[in-house]
C-alpha cells in the first residue's frame, strides 16, 4: 500500500502530471521539459527525481545528459488505466 500511496503522490502535481503525459509519447532528456513546462531545470530535475523515487520513470545516462522513460509496460498500463494521456512534448500549447 505504501508504494500505491507513493505513486498517488507523485501524480498529485500538475507539473509532475505534466512530465508523465510527455513521457508517454516518447522518451526525453530533462533538459528537453524546461521550455514546454515552462519551469526552470532545477525544478524540473526536482519532480524527475520524485517520479523515479515513485517508481513511475527511469532514467539512463547518456554522456552529460539523463534521459527519462515511462519505467516498464505495467507502469504505461497503469497510467493509460489512469486516464491519463501522452502529450508530445513538442506541441505548444497542449500542455
Amino acid at each position: 500500500m505504501v508504494q500505491q500511496v507513493e505513486i498517488f503522490k507523485a501524480l498529485g502535481d500538475e507539473t509532475r502530471l505534466k512530465i508523465v503525459r510527455c513521457l508517454l509519447t516518447q522518451e526525453y532528456c530533462a533538459c528537453e521539459f524546461t521550455f514546454d513546462i515552462q519551469k526552470d531545470q532545477t525544478t524540473i530535475s526536482r519532480h524527475l527525481k520524485i517520479l523515479v523515487d515513485a517508481g513511475i520513470l527511469k532514467s539512463q545516462k547518456n554522456g552529460r545528459n539523463i534521459i527519462y522513460s515511462i519505467k516498464d509496460k505495467a507502469t504505461i498500463d497503469m497510467l493509460i488505466n489512469f486516464g491519463i494521456e501522452g502529450i508530445p512534448c513538442c506541441e505548444e500549447g497542449k500542455l
